[in-house]
């Protein structure tokens, strides 16, 4: 998802290697299609053009969003999946920019689990977040 990914194995066999490694590859693109909020046509993409409708996920969805729930409580909020949009501010390009409170001030207000409804693999996210 935006990341370079490396798989390090041990194998007598180089057709073992390569068979594990295939395994991989599927299950890495498997899941890059399904959570990558660089694509379109996901369950991310959906969840992020709902705009304040509730949309229901299956059971793979469900689970990391309980998982991230779990973190967001665990962390006193300091793990929050919806502080994506702070990218809007932050380039993340290797620079020194820094935005302006302003601007960060104005994206804050649509970062918050706590504002998110999730229950009974149902999430709805507030209108504009």
């Amino acid at each position: 998802m935006g990341s370079p990914c490396e798989l390090l194995t041990e194998a007598t066999l180089a057709s073992d290697a390569e068979e594990l490694t295939d395994l991989v590859a599927t299950e890495a693109w498997r899941i890059e299609d399904k959570f990558s909020r660089y694509l379109g046509g996901n369950i991310i993409a959906e969840i992020n053009s709902a705009d304040g409708r509730p949309i229901k996920v299956d059971e793979e969805t469900a689970q990391l969003l309980n998982f991230a729930e779990t973190l967001y409580q665990l962390s006193d909020g300091a793990f929050d999946i919806t502080s994506g949009v702070l990218r809007r501010a932050w380039t993340f390009d290797g620079g020194d920019n820094i935005p302006a409170a302003d601007i960060v001030a104005e994206l804050l207000y649509l970062v918050g689990w706590r504002r998110c409804e999730w229950k009974d693999s149902v999430l709805q996210l507030p209108q504009n977040m």
